[in-house]
């Protein structure tokens, strides 16, 4: 394992907190190997459920069904059938993205990309917009139970053409907080002996935009978290109340549905990222 690894694993446990599995279900999730994370984690995620790995098949969405979280009758008609429709049928888009590093935050993502995320090939965060010049691509994996067919886990694989470096492999889905009344979405990250999740809570704005937001203050809340185990039953996390995202899910005023993700580090806004989402045509 490499040092650096081992130094952010002891981090979480000693300045995080020793959790049960059974009372905090709703952050334990697939965890990585020691080494390359890549997408090697879903061949071993598959054999170790039984699961059957299904790719790019027509009309797969990061939910099953928008409903998953939890919205209400008033927030299903006011939300924008479009973004709905990215979020079931998710496959069926290509996408556009640019990226913009703030100020002297540009170095740490350089430090994050040299660290981790090329030897990890996980969180490559586009140093320049000129990166994904070239579009990305993009792929969802399902992870089914064999016999009813029913998915279990959802993996959003994105790729940065220009350099074929992963930007994202994440699990996406859903958990009950006992701290919220309804479902949040979870987006899992899986790094050596643990995961980085990212749990937000919804809203649905007046012109029918999704907002997603990881922004709470204390361990509990949506928000950003590490969790690592040792494989023999034990389990640590770590909350990082520093780390707030907000994505935005939305039709502009030419009615191209977009996403603004906005990432903050200490109340300071350190990068944007924007995406241009756009139906493939049909054959």
């Amino acid at each position: 394992m490499a040092l650096q690894d081992k130094i952010t694993q002891v981090w979480v446990k000693t300045t995080g907190r020793r959790i049960d599995a059974k009372d905090f279900a709703w952050l334990i999730g697939p965890v990585g190997d020691t080494d390359i994370i890549k997408d090697t984690f879903v061949t071993k995620l598959a054999k170790e459920e039984n699961l059957e790995i299904c790719k790019n098949l027509p009309a797969s969405g990061l939910l099953e069904q928008i409903e998953e979280l939890g919205l209400t009758d008033e927030e299903m008609r006011r939300l924008n059938p479009r973004v709905a429709d990215f979020y079931e049928n998710t496959s069926e888009y290509e996408f556009e993205m640019w990226s913009e590093w703030k100020g002297f935050f540009k170095p740490f993502g350089k430090i994050l990309s040299s660290v981790f995320s090329k030897r990890l090939q996980q969180l490559n965060l586009p140093l320049k917009a000129i990166d994904t010049a070239k579009g990305l691509k993009s792929e969802i994996i399902k992870l089914k139970c064999k016999e009813t067919q029913k998915t279990k886990w959802t993996i959003w694989y994105r790729i940065i053409k220009s350099t074929d470096d992963v930007i994202y492999s994440g699990i996406y889905t859903t958990c009950k907080n006992p701290n919220h009344k309804t479902p949040l979405l979870k987006v899992i990250f899986p790094l050596p002996n643990g995961n980085a999740s990212v749990v937000m809570k919804k809203n649905i704005e007046e012109d029918g935009a999704l907002l997603l937001s990881s922004d709470g203050k204390k361990f509990g809340d949506n928000g950003f978290y590490f969790t690592l185990t040792d494989h023999k039953g034990n389990y640590w996390a770590r909350f990082v109340k520093s780390m707030h995202e907000w994505i935005r899910v939305y039709e502009d005023e030419e009615n191209i549905l977009r996403a603004d993700h906005h990432l903050n580090f200490y109340g300071f806004r350190f990068l944007d990222l924007h995406y241009k989402m756009t139906k493939k045509s049909n054959p």
